[in-house]
């Protein structure tokens, strides 16, 4: 898959149904996946990149902070990752 990373994470993302109300933001060396929400946007997950093809994971703590986890790989394996084992953190708000 090439293209931007930003635009390779929004055409995985769309790859899972249920899905459609996220989009992807870029700043700096992360992608933040977010939807629109009626108080603005709302963010569902962050990947940072590590170097390479190499992404770290990070979600939202209701302190508003980001926090890491110890989860790492391409955007491919961390989509499927955050997709089976932390999909509450997709769900529309």
């Amino acid at each position: 898959m090439k293209g931007s990373p930003e635009i390779r994470l929004e055409e995985l993302l769309k790859q899972y149904d249920g899905l459609d109300h996220l989009s992807v933001k870029r700043r700096g060396k992360s992608l933040t996946i977010y939807s629109a929400g009626d108080e603005g946007p709302q963010d569902h997950a962050k990947f940072t990149t590590l170097g390479g093809e190499a992404w770290g994971l990070s979600l939202p703590h209701h302190t508003g902070r980001w926090e890491k986890t110890p989860v790492m790989g391409t955007l491919e394996e961390l989509v499927g990752t955050l997709v089976e084992n932390f999909g509450f953190y997709l769900e529309r708000v």
